[in-house]
């Protein structure tokens, strides 16, 4: 693991120079807050207290330590930031509903010799584990398209706000299918090995589609979806209402 953290390190630097060290802090801030919440929530602190500090967090490490243009940062962050308090209206009820959250059948053996009143809620956990799977998504998005925007306004700062309304779906078309692709890969690869234990036990396709954790993944893999083209149109709209508070010139000055 080391080898590979500074062969990591190594790469950043070789290929982003002095940007390198700044993704590569990001990346350990941002592991060290997470591990952080993992040990606050496993000592009893409201979940959903702790989902909402995280979130703040991340997508503020993510985002502003990694977008040099203010308005890009500023754009990306609040973008992220709407998207995720709107998945979160979704995955409450869904995820309460499908019943995924808790352990499956397949980690009983394991677990029967614990307590399982350990004081936690296991929707609220499910929850918060949903939503840190599709920041990322969120955040690497709304920077895209945010920062492809930005370079629409600073070339033309006379544009009419529906045609950099259109230029962020445009940008969004691009994105989309990728970070579709990263995810599912992402989903398929972490799950490879659960289905083929499927498939070796003769698992009919109904019990696969119904089983928990896998069921858990798909949703959570879909939230991460529709969190993703909603960031689309969010980021279009959201930097058409900075435009109407200030002038371009202000938007676009550095400080």
């Amino acid at each position: 693991m080391m080898v590979l953290t500074f062969v990591l390190l190594g790469l950043l630097v070789l290929v982003c120079g002095p940007q390198g060290l700044t993704i590569f802090f990001s990346l350990g801030l941002n592991f060290v807050v997470i591990v952080l919440a993992l040990v606050l929530v496993a000592g009893g602190f409201n979940p959903l207290v702790i989902l909402g500090l995280l979130s703040l967090t991340l997508l503020a490490t993510s985002i502003f330590m990694n977008t040099k243009q203010p308005l890009t940062a500023k754009t990306a962050f609040w973008t992220a930031l709407i998207v995720v308090a709107g998945l979160l209206l979704i995955i409450g009820p869904l995820s309460t509903l499908a019943a995924t959250y808790g352990f499956g059948a397949e980690d009983a053996e394991e677990i029967e010799g614990f307590s399982l009143a350990i004081g936690l809620s296991f929707p609220q956990i499910s929850l918060l584990m949903m939503t840190i799977g599709s920041l990322g998504a969120i955040a690497e998005t709304s920077i895209a398209v945010a920062s492809g925007l930005v370079e629409i306004l600073e070339y033309d700062q006379t544009i009419a706000p529906a045609k950099l309304f259109h230029a962020g779906f445009e940008i969004g078309e691009k994105i989309i299918a990728t970070a579709f692709n990263t995810l599912f890969f992402s989903f398929f690869g972490s799950f490879l090995s659960l289905t083929i234990w499927f498939i070796q036990l003769g698992y009919p396709l109904a019990k696969i589609l119904n089983h928990q954790i896998l069921m858990g993944e798909v949703i959570s893999l879909l939230v991460g979806v529709i969190g993703v083209v909603l960031t689309v149109p969010m980021t279009g709209w959201l930097l058409n209402r900075f435009r109407k508070i200030k002038s371009n010139e202000d938007l676009l000055k550095k400080p």
